[in-house]
């Protein structure tokens, strides 16, 4: 594991944000961001992050654990920014830690929801 953090640091951050706006395909009837949608763009960005950090074929992953909080729901029209980030966990794990916050002008970041995946990354 240790190998695998330092070839990752030499490619790149271990972070990342990106800006997520909803639109009216994400959200329900009342407009609001549905579960569905909110899983599915945080599982397309660990698929994101995993391949970006493969720097060969030699590693591989398999997710072990989510651990998922949900604190408010978002609406559409609103920006989301979306932050990651890997942390060691132990000898063979890593989490994936991704957080989704409301960015409103003038105002403290909202927390949307929380997930951490425990992924084990080894080589094949």
């Amino acid at each position: 594991m240790k190998n695998f953090f330092s070839s990752v640091k030499k490619q790149g951050p271990l972070k990342s944000r990106m800006q997520l706006s909803i639109d009216k395909d994400m959200v329900d009837s009342q407009g609001m961001l549905t579960l569905w949608n909110l899983m599915d763009t945080m599982n397309s960005i660990k698929e994101n992050r995993i391949q970006s950090l493969f720097i060969n074929d030699r590693y591989e992953e398999s997710v072990k654990n989510i651990d998922l909080k949900l604190y408010r729901n978002a609406a559409l029209g609103e920006d989301l920014l979306v932050e990651s980030n890997f942390a060691p966990n132990g000898k063979r794990k890593v989490d994936l830690k991704v957080y989704i916050s409301k960015r409103i002008k003038g105002e403290p970041a909202r927390r949307v929801c929380k997930a951490i995946y425990t992924l084990t990354i080894k080589r094949k």
